[in-house]
């Protein structure tokens, strides 16, 4: 028997019975209870209540693979406050009927001063500190609330990355800017800027052991961090800006056009170019705090990461990352020609005023597949537009078609609006998942529509297992 979990803005977490539908129990943080009261006034408001407003992730501990648990697994339960707050929970939901909370924190913890709202998902990983090997938990520091307002700005909240110990919340490493309220075990200058994305953890050598990370920023940076697995804990990570494609390359002098912000994880894609094997990071700009937002220039970028073996120290990263001018714009370029030593490619999302991409991509069979919304015409920001939803599927080599997505002749030469097919109308359910049909196709689903695989370009063939390895080329 299954069972779901529903966080809900007016501060419970509920567990239902996926067959009946029955609440088998509800939990509420104590921090939340002074929130109810205004919810029984239930009195005429212009701004919403927040209350458990994050994504939820379950992690299982010894997981054998089959459905259910025994023996030894265990399951974690994780989430954090959204826009209702700064704080990150974890319950142990391994007994369905008996949950218990582990532990909390907030920025009420001095090791957690810097959090901002908790927008970023924690992540499960395993890192060895000195000679022990831990179960962590990764995530960024959170949403700085004044990022909503439009003008570039240094945040001073959530600009950092926490690791903490999964089965007691101990803080045991994270990352931040000298000037930050916590005295963080990596200081970065150029970590100005808060981070609601999630952090991506990496196995770069199949050992188990997590030893590289990815991560965005609210100022348009990539970030990759190294895991020294068997350092001490405050010589654990190194780690520097990747690339700089928003807001922050030009600091306060930047225009309004230039604001790009990152709230989702880049989609790490392993893939070899010229018999070497380069670490592709695909990511999308969206301005989520207002989605109904025209005036900023956004994009799709995929940025190579040529140093997929070793560790990059700290002091090693450049003072001036990649730029958005040494990616190549293959926008108006159905077939771009990309040298092996181009830094990544960018496309312009010029497809209505205000085309943005609101969430994760996902990478089958060398196409990149994401979603972008354009807003429609409305009276005001409050006001539901109905906008324009799209599919793009393209070669997450050079950005190119892959198949005939506009459909009007499928013997006519590619043009680049075969990058993409609309969807339904309304702001898209951001999450992509491919899914087997009844007949064994490959599906691609967003949200409740979903396509055949075929028809986008991927499960063509009978899916296959990418086999690779990591050599130290050092020694």
């Amino acid at each position: 028997v299954s069972t779901v979990f529903l966080p809900t803005n007016d501060g419970f977490l509920h567990a239902l019975d996926s067959q009946t539908g029955e609440e088998l129990w509800a939990f509420l943080p104590a921090r939340l209870l002074a929130g109810l009261y205004p919810l029984y006034l239930n009195e005429e408001t212009t701004s919403k209540h927040y209350r458990l407003d994050g994504e939820l992730n379950l992690v299982v501990l010894n997981d054998d693979g089959r459905p259910g648990l025994s023996g030894a697994e265990r399951a974690i339960l994780l989430f954090g406050m959204g826009r209702g707050g700064d704080g990150i929970f974890a319950v142990d939901v391994t007994a369905r009927d008996a949950p218990r909370l582990l532990w909390e924190i907030s920025s009420s913890n001095p090791d957690f001063a810097d959090l901002g709202q908790t927008w970023s998902t924690p992540a499960a990983a395993r890192v060895r500190i000195d000679n022990q090997v831990r179960n962590v938990l990764v995530f960024g520091g959170g949403y700085d609330a004044g990022q909503d307002n439009r003008n570039y700005r240094i945040d001073t909240q959530g600009n950092a990355i926490y690791m903490v110990d999964l089965l007691t919340g101990e803080s045991i490493w994270s990352a931040g800017h000298p000037d930050a309220i916590h005295d963080h075990q990596l200081l970065l200058d150029e970590m100005q800027h808060s981070i609601p994305a999630p952090v991506r953890p990496l196995d770069i050598n199949g050992d188990g052991l997590a030893d590289r990370m990815y991560v965005g920023d609210m100022g348009g940076r990539l970030w990759r961090f190294d895991i020294v697995n068997g350092r001490p804990r405050d010589d654990l990570v190194e780690g520097g800006v990747l690339a700089s494609l928003g807001g922050a390359a030009s600091g306060p002098d930047a225009a309004e056009a230039d604001l790009r912000r990152f709230y989702a994880a880049p989609d790490v894609v392993p893939t070899v170019i010229n018999r070497k094997l380069v670490i592709l990071l695909n990511i999308g700009s969206g301005y989520r705090g207002h989605p109904l937002d025209t005036a900023i220039s956004e994009q799709f970028f995929s940025v190579r990461d040529f140093n997929a073996y070793g560790v990059i120290d700290t002091a090693a990263y450049p003072d001036t990352p990649v730029s958005i001018e040494q990616l190549t714009d293959i926008t108006d370029d159905v077939s771009p020609t990309l040298p092996f030593s181009t830094p990544g490619w960018r496309l312009r999302l010029n497809q209505g005023a205000g085309e943005k991409v609101l969430g994760e991509s996902l990478t089958l069979e060398n196409t990149v597949f994401f979603t972008s919304f354009t807003p429609g015409e409305t009276a005001n920001e409050c006001s539901a537009g109905t906008g324009i939803n799209r599919l793009y599927a393209i070669s997450s080599l050079d950005g190119s078609p892959r198949v005939d997505l506009d459909r009007p002749d499928e013997t006519e030469p590619l043009t680049i609006l075969d990058r993409f097919r609309e969807l339904r109308s309304g702001i898209p359910v951001i999450t992509i998942n491919r899914v087997l049909g009844e007949d064994g196709k490959t599906m691609i689903c967003v949200g409740p529509q979903c396509l055949d695989g075929e028809e986008l370009g991927i499960g063509r063939r009978p899916p296959v297992r990418r086999t690779y390895w990591f050599q130290d080329e050092s020694q």
